[in-house]
């Protein structure tokens, strides 16, 4: 296996999962899938666990950097956590089913890539969401509950949701100071990659080698991002990011 091409990879969406809280599933699964050849189900699995160490890692330092609030994570938590459960075991439940796996999984992550693409150029160019920030407002707990039900049940049968999807619903519908936003995505991303990937790895459904090279470039690159969070040009990233996600989305809907 070439090692320089995954550690490469693990490096830069790392990097933008400690930056923007968002990536980990969108970008690491189409790369799994289209560059890396793996089967749709062992991609999802060695994702969400490349996923978990890489937002634990991240977490932490956003936690040192004051941008987590776990009251906001918690309840995030009780929505994402049963919903992601049902979502895996649905998934490897239909692990024989070929035409669920190698025909309809992928298309339905290119289709969700390509909607999230979207909401994120919305967001870039204020088309959605609040134009301005006024104050800090948190999300009402059940407001939380239902959008990591949302992101949850999306990681367990896809790995994509956890960042990607519920960063995309607190851009649109809340003004919330970025890093805090980015912090405690991550953070709640983090948990609820662990719950989702226990799952796929009492399966055996994890590429631990590859799983491997993915991290070695990950950390470092997590632990970049989350340091620089507060001092770039966010819009600019995430007009970056959501042209990454729609190449992704459209590859993964035509291939």
């Amino acid at each position: 296996m070439d090692v320089v091409l995954p550690i490469g990879a693990g490096l830069c969406v790392g990097f933008l999962i400690g930056l923007t809280g968002m990536g980990g599933g969108a970008l690491m699964t189409p790369f799994l899938l289209i560059v890396m050849k793996l089967n749709p189900v062992l991609a999802v699995g060695t994702d969400l666990v490349f996923a978990a160490v890489t937002k634990i890692v991240s977490g932490i330092q956003h936690r040192r950097e004051k941008n987590v609030s776990l009251r906001a994570v918690l309840w995030m938590a009780s929505g994402s956590v049963p919903a992601s459960f049902l979502g895996a075991q649905f998934i490897l439940t239909q692990a024989d089913n070929q035409r669920l796996i190698e025909e309809v999984l992928p298309r339905l992550l290119g289709g969700i890539l390509i909607v999230v693409s979207l909401i994120l150029f919305a967001r870039v160019f204020r088309w959605l969401g609040p134009r301005e920030f006024v104050e800090v407002k948190w999300p009402a707990p059940w407001t939380l509950m239902i959008i990591g039900a949302i992101g949850g049940l999306l990681v367990g049968m896809t790995s994509i949701g956890g960042g990607t999807v519920i960063m995309a619903l607190l851009l649109i519908f809340f003004s919330i100071p970025l890093n805090f936003m980015v912090g405690m995505d991550v953070a709640h991303g983090a948990l609820l990659a662990v719950l989702s990937a226990s799952n796929y790895v009492i399966a055996g459904k994890v590429d631990v080698e590859l799983v491997t090279l993915l991290l070695i470039g990950s950390l470092p690159g997590t632990w970049l991002g989350a340091i620089i969070v507060k001092r770039v040009d966010m819009r600019l990233v995430r007009g970056l990011l959501a042209l990454l996600i729609l190449g992704a989305g459209i590859n993964l809907m035509i291939a």
